[in-house]
């Protein structure tokens, strides 16, 4: 039993269907560019720090996302890196340049009688500053950054499980809303119901429903239920 912001009421999460939720491309458009300096920060590391050629930059990140899901988990087995100086390093940017809150958001979000959890490949203080400057933060129960997945990123099925571990909770009670379709498929092997935020692109194949905006989300979940 926990005491839960969203409601002001005890709430047994196994007893009732929770939404994990992910934070970049997800809650807002990828237009807004978050992400984007984030990764210009992932390349400055690269070279700075490890001595990688600039040029040789994106190639290797690329080796790194298809080993390892993300560039920090490659980097933490090919490099022995501080994983904390990393994303410490690597979200030093600026939130409330590119974010602004959005009311159409935080209304639907309250609209949805489910507990709500972020779970985020970014570090969890970057997780929370996205739910702040969308004005969105005293909706979600719970905040998972990469540090309390003990640094295993999405799509691996096991940052999945310490998150049920933790709440707990069993697979079939989650609803995971994501904009990458590759970390869709571990949350389904554990009995999760998926959604996927499309946003331009093509819709993932073997989500339960695909959306092009989040703001879709209401009657997406209306309809799987």
């Amino acid at each position: 039993m926990w005491w839960s912001p969203c409601s002001g009421a005890i709430v047994d999460a196994v007893s009732r269907q929770l939404l994990l939720l992910d934070v970049d491309n997800t809650l807002y458009p990828a237009s807004c560019g978050v992400v984007d300096r984030v990764d210009a920060l992932i390349n400055r590391y690269l070279v700075e720090r490890l001595g990688i050629d600039p040029a040789e930059v994106d190639a290797v990140r690329r080796r790194l996302w298809s080993d390892y899901g993300t560039t920090l988990h490659g980097l933490m087995h090919a490099h022995g890196i501080d994983a904390e100086d990393y994303l410490h390093f690597v979200h030093a940017i600026r939130l409330d340049d590119l974010l602004v809150r959005d009311e159409r958001l935080a209304a639907m979000l309250r609209r949805l009688p489910l507990l709500k959890i972020a779970v985020t490949n970014g570090s969890a203080s970057h997780g929370r500053g996205v739910l702040e400057c969308l004005g969105v933060r005293d909706l979600f129960f719970r905040v998972y950054g990469l540090e309390r997945l003990e640094f295993v990123p999405k799509p691996y099925v096991q940052a999945y499980q310490i998150v049920l571990a933790d709440l707990p909770a069993h697979g079939r009670d989650c609803i995971l809303v994501e904009d990458r379709a590759v970390n869709l498929r571990a949350a389904r092997q554990l009995g999760m119901r998926t959604v996927h935020v499309a946003d331009g692109g093509s819709p993932a194949p073997d989500a339960d429903r695909s959306i092009a905006s989040v703001l879709e989300l209401e009657a997406a979940l209306a309809g799987l239920a």
